[in-house]
């Protein structure tokens, strides 16, 4: 026998140890971690050291650990706890953890925590030392626990396997897990299979499980795959199995409900968007149909706004039994519909649609509450090899108007009529061409107010065209004309170096607000021509917020030549702007935009705002949206205030901001900076002070 007389070497010894032996701070940073730690967990010593081992311990146990470093400081031993600690495989090990408050030790000074591993012994546990009950455990358990040899055969089965797939235990033992597989995922199981025989960590795959009954569809299955082949006592591949069919469910129905409306199960803008870029791109011939009732809102102001609703379901049912199979009806608006239908050779095809749209939706309705009748004005466009989606939308719209225009016994106008609209669109273009490059255009700047203090926080530009003979023209009259056009690149930098120019030298705290279109969001060259204007205006980018709409978002995406919009807006977020989203609550995908973009702000459309006072209803939608901002820390704003009224339910909600007719009209640009003289610290001046009280 060898008696040790020499010195010990402490710090061999430290490493020679089998068990895990730590030293963290007070605040749980790691100082030291001997190398039993990094075999027995799989970490790094130099991606911990200095970081808190407290993000490496189960959520649920945080506070025991905290506890017991608590104990360790105030006695000369603390309180030993067993907790779940992260491993490298992304796994949870059950660890005994023991310390001792070795702060004052030279050397050392810190906390000493000496862990072991007991997860074996709580397995154990969990079964009293009892094998055939714990053999219960796993032969009731909800998910499917398989034990696979080498090759992938079932060596030992749990009774779920037979609960979920309807296979008998005794026949699936003893064959290939990937027997009982669909086809399509045979071969990623049987990869995932052949991965987990060398890995150290879970492989994971989801794939359709053939049931027992040929009839029924595959059953989806998310299988874990632990690699236990050299362990002594299990010497296999532990298989667990999750029935996956509700998640799939709920992804489906999310899926739906991001691209349908809720109420008629139509689809939505986005939907008939993206399908008429696709006719546009092909140069399809198709038949584009606007339909919008007339008169629904007394059925919604006599009969309630559930007869509306269920209007609106009668009218879908209708339009999907009037189209053929495979065309497309889209729910645009409140009472506003399109039917896209494929393959309409001419206008003659096209009309004989529309008189059949007309006609069927023009019978009478016998609603819960009551019979009622309702007429459509119904307007038609036919794509070309010129047709853009915003023309095609615009036209049949314009048609639609003309429609109820003649419904009201208003003169019918000609083809020649028309024609010639068309034709002063097109000169109208020509001279917003030629403005552009004159100085027509200018930005008008909107304030925004503090619902709290009335400081005027920000001004938003909207552009305003100075026409030589049709005078001073709102965006309505020319934006579409734009984009046809191709001048909306052209136009945005226009519109955003009026702004800036006009907010030179003002405040610096101001923020900007500037709109983005479709093409601005798409054009990959946008973040560096904005950068270059704010910097000839001595404008700071934070100053910037950019404002979005979902149709901005959703109408295009990469490709040709352009950007997603995603990518247009992370980059104008990376050099400072902020973003908002504007008109809040009129698309069907808001949530999803929510999450998907860094905002800072959302702003409510005008449509809630309008009825805030008198209609419960709005004022509940608002409500639930500033709760939400709240919840998400971003800024509200309600937009189209113009009542004080209006203005004082918005800050009993909790709105932040308020722009509108109340506070101030869009300033030309020669009046900005007298307006914020008298009126920036507090919009209320001169104006009755109760306002906002």
């Amino acid at each position: 026998m060898r008696v040790m007389t020499d010195p010990v070497d402490f710090a061999a010894l430290v490493n020679a140890l089998p068990d895990p032996v730590l030293v963290v701070d007070t605040d749980v940073r790691l100082l030291y971690v001997n190398p039993a730690g990094t075999d027995s967990f799989g970490w790094r010593p130099e991606h911990w050291l200095g970081k808190s081992i407290l993000d490496l311990i189960h959520p649920d146990d945080v506070a025991s650990v905290v506890s017991s470093t608590g104990t360790m400081q105030a006695k000369r031993v603390g309180t030993p706890v067993e907790v779940r600690v992260r491993v490298a495989d992304g796994t949870w090990k059950w660890v005994e953890i023991l310390g001792r408050n070795a702060i004052d030790v030279p050397g050392v000074e810190g906390l000493v925590v000496a862990a072991r591993d007991v997860t074996r012994r709580r397995m154990w546990e969990v079964a009293a030392n009892d094998t055939v009950r714990f053999q219960q455990v796993v032969q009731h358990a909800s998910s499917i626990t398989l034990l696979l040899d080498r090759a992938g055969n079932v060596t030992s089965v749990n009774a779920a396997f037979t609960r979920l797939l309807g296979h008998d235990i005794s026949y699936v033992v003893g064959r290939p897990l990937i027997t009982f597989c669909d086809a399509d995922g045979a071969a990623e199981l049987a990869l995932a299979i052949e991965k987990a025989g060398s890995a150290t960590r879970t492989v994971s795959c989801e794939v359709g499980m053939r049931m027992h009954d040929p009839d029924s569809p595959p059953k989806p299955i998310r299988f874990e795959i632990v690699n236990l082949l050299d362990d002594p006592v299990v010497s296999g591949l532990v298989v667990t199995g999750y029935d996956v069919s509700d998640l799939h469910l709920t992804r489906r129905t999310l899926e739906h409900l991001a691209r349908h409306d809720a109420l008629t199960g139509l689809v939505n803008r986005s939907v008939l968007l993206e399908q008429l870029e696709h006719v546009v791109e092909a140069h399809d011939t198709a038949a584009v149909v606007f339909i919008d009732l007339d008169r629904f809102k007394p059925v919604n102001d006599l009969l309630g706004h559930e007869a509306g609703d269920e209007l609106l379901r009668v009218v879908s049912d209708r339009l999907r039994q009037i189209v053929r199979p495979g065309d497309l009806v889209a729910r645009v608006g409140g009472d506003e519909f399109v039917v896209l239908a494929y393959n309409v050779p001419d206008r003659a095809n096209g009309a004989a649609l529309c008189e059949r749209i007309d006609a069927t939706l023009s019978m009478p309705y016998l609603l819960t509450e009551g019979p009622v009748r309702v007429t459509a004005s119904v307007g038609l466009a036919l794509s070309d090899t010129d047709a853009t989606v915003t023309g095609l939308l615009a036209d049949a719209d314009l048609a639609m108007y003309e429609a109820k225009a003649a419904r009201r016994g208003e003169p019918e106008r000609s083809v020649s009529q028309r024609q010639r609209n068309a034709n002063e669109r097109r000169r109208l273009a020509d001279d917003l061409a030629a403005g552009l490059q004159r100085g027509e255009v200018v930005a008008y700047l909107q304030p925004l107010v503090s619902l709290a203090t009335g400081r005027t926080t920000g001004l938003e530009a909207l552009v305003r065209w100075h026409h030589p003979e049709l005078g001073v023209l709102a965006p309505a009259a020319f934006l579409d004309l734009a984009e046809d056009a191709g001048l909306d690149l052209l136009l945005g930098d226009v519109v955003l170096r009026s702004a800036c120019s006009s907010v030179r030298g003002l405040d610096p705290e101001l923020r900007l607000g500037m709109n983005l279109s479709v093409a601005q969001l798409a054009d990959r060259g946008l973040c560096g021509r904005i950068t270059t204007i704010l910097a000839d205006y001595d404008i700071d980018p934070s100053q910037l917020m950019v404002e979005i709409t979902e149709h901005a978002t959703l109408t295009r995406r990469a490709g040709g030549g352009r950007v997603s919009p995603e990518h247009t807006l992370e980059e104008l977020r990376a050099f400072g702007a902020s973003l908002c989203l504007d008109d809040f609550g009129t698309g069907y995908s808001s949530l999803t935009h929510i999450r998907r973009y860094p905002l800072a702000a959302i702003k409510i459309d005008r449509s809630f705002v309008a009825g805030v006072v008198d209609h419960a209803e709005d004022r509940a939608v608002i409500a639930a949206m500033v709760g939400m901002a709240s919840a998400l820390d971003l800024r509200v704003v309600g937009e189209g205030v113009e009542t004080e009224a209006q203005l004082l339910a918005l800050k009993t909600l909790g709105c932040h901001m308020a722009q509108g007719y109340l506070i101030a009209r869009p300033l030309a640009p020669a009046d900005v900076a007298g307006w914020l003289a008298a009126h920036g610290a507090d919009w209320r001046a001169g104006r009755d002070a109760s306002v906002l009280s």
